[in-house]
C-alpha cells in the first residue's frame, strides 16, 4: 500500500502531556512517533478502539487495546484515511442499559435529537447543557479530570489554605449553585489551568512559577471560575461527547457515567469560543471587583506570557510548547487583553489579594504532593 503520514496529537497514559506525532499508516498498524524522538510505537489495526468518530471540527478519539489509557486523537482531514484501514471491531456499538431499553419513546427521542441537531449544530448542545442534573455534572468533571491529569497534587496545609481564601473571595459573586473543587498540581513546565465540569478546576505549578504576584493567580482564577460560571466547560465537553452520549447523561444513565473510557483526555479537548473567551474575561472581571481585587492582574499576566513567547519566538519551541499549550486553550490573548485594558477602572484603592506570607505560601504549595 502507498504510505500515509499525517500529524496528530497523542496521549501515552502516563502524563496529561500532549505530545506532537507522525502517524503512519502500514498495512495491519499504524507507526506512532514522536517529534525529536527516535522510539515509536505500532498499534495493530485490530488492537484499536474508537471512542469518537471525528465530527468536524472535532477530532477522532482512538485508544488500544493494549493500553486503554493511551489517546490519540486524529484531525477530520486525515480521519477517512485511518478509517479506511480498521475493521469493524475497531467501531464498537454503545450498549443501551435496561432501564434505557425499557424506555418506548427512546428511538423516536434520538432520532429528533440527530435531527435537530443537525438543524441547530452546538446551539442544541449548548442549550442541552442547562437539562445536565448538578450531580451529573460534578461526577463527570471529576471523572474527565482523574482519567486525564496524571500529576500529583500539591497539598502543603498553609499554600492550601492561601488558595482556599482566593477561592472564598472570588466565589462571592458567582450566582450557579455548585461547589469548586480547586486543585494545584505539580508540574512547573506546563503553564495552563482548566475549568471541567461541575466547579473542578485545575491549575499547573507552572502559573505559580511564573506569576510575580497573587493578583496575578488570583485573575486566571477568576477567569476560568467565570467559565464554570457560565457552564462553558459543559457545554464544550457535550459537544465533544457526541449525540448518544448526551441522551445518556441527560437521564443519568449510570452505566455510561461509570465509563471512564468516554471522558478521559477529554479535558485537553475543552476549546473555547472567541465569544466564551471574552464573556469569561468579563465575569472573571466582575468576580475580581466583587472581591475587591485588582483586576489588572490577569492583564499583566497575559502580558507576561505574550513576552515570553516574543522572546522564544526564534528558539525551538514546539507546536505543544507551555506557552502554546496555554494559547491552544485560551486563545485571542491579544485582542483579550486590549479589551481587559478599556475596561480597567482608574485610580481604585484594591485590597491585596494575599499577604507576603500567604502569597509565599501559595508559591510553595508543591513542597508536599500527594499521588
Amino acid at each position: 500500500m502507498t504510505l500515509t503520514a499525517f500529524e496528530a496529537r497523542f496521549f501515552d497514559g502516563k502524563t496529561a502531556k500532549p505530545h506532537q506525532v507522525s502517524v503512519e499508516l502500514h498495512a495491519g498498524r499504524l507507526r506512532i512517533s514522536m517529534s525529536g524522538e527516535s522510539c515509536s510505537s505500532d498499534w495493530l489495526y485490530k488492537e484499536i478502539v474508537v471512542l469518537q468518530q471525528s465530527v468536524p471540527p472535532q477530532p477522532a478519539t482512538l485508544t488500544s487495546l493494549k493500553n486503554r489509557d493511551m489517546r490519540l486523537y486524529v484531525e477530520p482531514e486525515h480521519w477517512s484515511s485511518l478509517k479506511t484501514e480498521l475493521p469493524k471491531t475497531a467501531f464498537p456499538a454503545l450498549t443501551l442499559s435496561t432501564r434505557w431499553r425499557s424506555l418506548a419513546g427512546y428511538a423516536g427521542l434520538s432520532v429528533i435529537f440527530v435531527l435537530a441537531a443537525v438543524a441547530a449544530g452546538p446551539r442544541l448542545f449548548e442549550r442541552a447543557s442547562e437539562l445536565i442534573p448538578h450531580s451529573t455534572e460534578i461526577q463527570i468533571g471529576k471523572m474527565a479530570l482523574d482519567s486525564s491529569i496524571n500529576h500529583p497534587v500539591c497539598t502543603a496545609p498553609q499554600g492550601k489554605a492561601a488558595l482556599d481564601k482566593l477561592v472564598y473571595m472570588l466565589k462571592q459573586g458567582v450566582t450557579r449553585d455548585i461547589p469548586f473543587n480547586v486543585r494545584v498540581v505539580s508540574d512547573d513546565e506546563t503553564l495552563n489551568a482548566l475549568a471541567a465540569p461541575g466547579g473542578h478546576l485545575v491549575i499547573f505549578s507552572g502559573i505559580l512559577k511564573k506569576a510575580d504576584s497573587a493578583e496575578e493567580v488570583a485573575g486566571v482564577l477568576a477567569h476560568e471560575m467565570a467559565h464554570i460560571e457560565m457552564n462553558h466547560p459543559m457545554k464544550s465537553l457535550m459537544r465533544n461527547l457526541g449525540v448518544t452520549l448526551t441522551l445518556h447523561m441527560m437521564f443519568g444513565d449510570a452505566g455510561v457515567l461509570s465509563n471512564t473510557a468516554h471522558f478521559a483526555g477529554l479535558i485537553h479537548q475543552l476549546h473555547y469560543s472567541r465569544e466564551d473567551e471574552l464573556e469569561a474575561d468579563k465575569i472573571g472581571h466582575a468576580l475580581l471587583e466583587k472581591a475587591n481585587i485588582d483586576p489588572s492582574g490577569l492583564t499583566l499576566f497575559f502580558e507576561r506570557i505574550q513576552q515570553e513567547g516574543a522572546k522564544n519566538n526564534n528558539h525551538a519551541y514546539s507546536k505543544w510548547s507551555s506557552l502554546n499549550e496555554y494559547f491552544s486553550t485560551h486563545p485571542h490573548t491579544e485582542h483579550r487583553v486590549n479589551t481587559l485594558k478599556s475596561n480597567a477602572t482608574a485610580s481604585k484603592n484594591y485590597q491585596q489579594a494575599l499577604n507576603d506570607s500567604e502569597w509565599q505560601a501559595l508559591k510553595d504549595i508543591c513542597s508536599e504532593q500527594t499521588d
